[in-house]
């Protein structure tokens, strides 16, 4: 049996002028945007209001993140309905999230641990004579994991929290209510993630988590190191149909579904997708355009940034 890697392959495209394409590269479009999909997240803090955390932690993480270009939310109805497919049930953790992102056609999944979040009052003295109060609010997730549906890896795991206590200065006489007793039996009634809940002292709060926990996230997914293609073997070793074998690797920094322009000298030829890392320097990948004949030589550049159009 010949090694793989002895056998050259020619591709030929057939198409526009091939004149045109030794003056200009093609235009280049934007990358395709990441599918997320936020699971339920296990409930552990058991908040007494009327909020559902398991359902509303991720469902309003996944609008911070939703907000980013780089990435499209798979609306929650979707995710809801899927959730409850009995096929998947059978399966628990890394394996089930997994075959929910595949039936949701998700590149990434999340899920996550709600350890605490909510507001405590904490009441010293009699409160029907003379008191004093004060409140604390927490929030604090856990085990927030981006989980890739291609090949059930961990991409990265989060933690966040915020800890913040308002004190009551002064004493409370004769039970009477002060403005922080108000806002926090508000807090039981007002809608999770509502335009109101934002207005009070725990909703800013949640909003700075969640804000930095999402920016957090999408800079893992966006801003990785650049792929190292130094070494001698960096270029395409063969062509296979719509497949090519990169002399890249895990040692070399490359990630599955990393999208690589491919050069004659100055000149694009195509854009391909990794799909399979196969050794220290080796990966396959799918062609997703070309502009030209592939061959066995081609110059790789530099990952494509889903923030930015290129990075050569």
């Amino acid at each position: 049996m010949k090694p793989l890697l002895t056998i050259s392959f020619l591709y030929i495209w057939a198409g526009a002028d091939p004149l045109t394409l030794d003056m200009a590269v093609a235009a280049e479009g934007p990358l395709p945007t990441l599918r997320l999909a936020l699971l339920d997240f296990e409930d552990r803090a058991g908040f007494q209001a009327e909020w559902h955390l398991s359902r509303d932690v991720p469902d309003l993480l996944g609008r911070y993140l939703d907000a980013d270009d780089a990435v499209f939310v798979i609306p929650p109805r979707e995710v809801e309905a899927v959730q409850l497919n009995k096929q998947v049930k059978k399966y628990y953790g890394i394996d089930q999230a997994v075959r929910l992102g595949q039936r949701l056609g998700a590149d990434l999944v999340i899920t996550g641990v709600v350890e605490q979040l909510g507001m405590r009052r904490v009441t010293v003295g009699n409160p029907n004579l003379a008191g004093y109060k004060s409140y604390n609010s927490v929030i604090h997730l856990s085990q927030v994991q981006l989980i890739r549906v291609a090949t059930g890896e961990i991409v990265e795991t989060f933690e966040t929290l915020r800890d913040s206590t308002e004190k009551s200065y002064g004493l409370d006489l004769f039970g009477r209510p002060r403005k922080q007793d108000r806002v926090f039996r508000e807090l039981f009634k007002v809608d999770f993630g509502s335009e109101r809940f934002f207005e009070l002292a725990f909703g800013k709060l949640v909003d700075v988590a969640f804000r930095d926990l999402s920016s957090q996230m999408i800079t893992s997914l966006t801003e990785r190191p650049p792929i190292d293609l130094s070494g001698a073997q960096a270029q395409v070793l063969a062509v296979e149909a719509d497949e090519v074998y990169l002399g890249i690797g895990i040692l070399d920094r490359v990630e599955y579904g990393d999208v690589l322009p491919l050069y004659d000298k100055e000149i694009r030829i195509a854009l391909v997708r990794v799909h399979q890392i196969i050794g220290p320097h080796l990966c396959k990948a799918e062609v997703v355009e070309k502009f030209g004949v592939i061959d066995a030589g081609l110059r790789i550049g530099q990952r494509l940034s889903r923030n930015a159009k290129e990075d050569d």
